[in-house]
């Protein structure tokens, strides 16, 4: 059984999470593998400066703005508003669009297939994660990476390399969260 979050494209076939049933350590075995296999298939030196470039809607650049304000450890209330409002929108609609507006609803025409914005809002998440120890960031940083797997044959190589840096960094928190806990993951049945 295959890693069913990224079998279809998640933009247009959203997971409903919620109501997925338990699978011990087989959903964590298909976890691992779907990540690991986007791993080999794309090696890449690690590298996370990608998505510096060529800004090209007001969400990338709010999140350029968001990553490098929370790069430089400001967690003021404004930086925890953004990420938890993105964070909101994005648990909602299972989608990061290129335009919102005050209330944070997409733009009645706005697209939300750019995957810069998914790129970026990972970013985000995990910035906010790392420095805020919030689940909330860390469970949305899953589902943004399985929509960006499951959309994984059209990531360009520049945005491939990039993307492969946040899986690694997804992972590694995965084993921290584990070590922590005692729970062995791997070869473990």
């Amino acid at each position: 059984m295959a890693y069913k979050y990224i079998t279809d494209n998640n933009l247009y076939k959203k997971q409903t999470y919620m109501y997925s049933e338990y699978k011990g350590m087989l959903f964590f075995k298909e976890y691992l593998d779907s990540r690991q296999a986007f791993l080999e298939q794309n090696e890449f030196e690690k590298t996370d400066n990608a998505a510096r470039e060529n800004i090209n809607n007001p969400v990338q650049k709010n999140l350029l703005d968001l990553k490098k304000s929370m790069e430089s450890g400001k967690y003021d209330k404004e930086t925890v508003y953004l990420i938890n409002a993105y964070t909101k929108s994005f648990e909602v609609r299972k989608r990061v669009y290129t335009e919102y507006d005050d209330s944070w609803k997409p733009l009645s025409n706005e697209d939300f297939s750019d995957i810069k914005n998914y790129l970026l809002f990972a970013d985000c998440l995990l910035l906010a994660y790392r420095n805020l120890k919030c689940m909330k960031y860390f469970n949305c940083l899953l589902k943004v990476v399985d929509t960006l797997l499951s959309i994984q044959d059209q990531i360009d190589c520049q945005w491939k390399r990039h993307f492969s840096y946040i899986i690694r960094q997804e992972l590694d928190i995965v084993y921290e969260i584990a070590i922590e806990n005692g729970i062995r993951l791997g070869d473990s049945e």
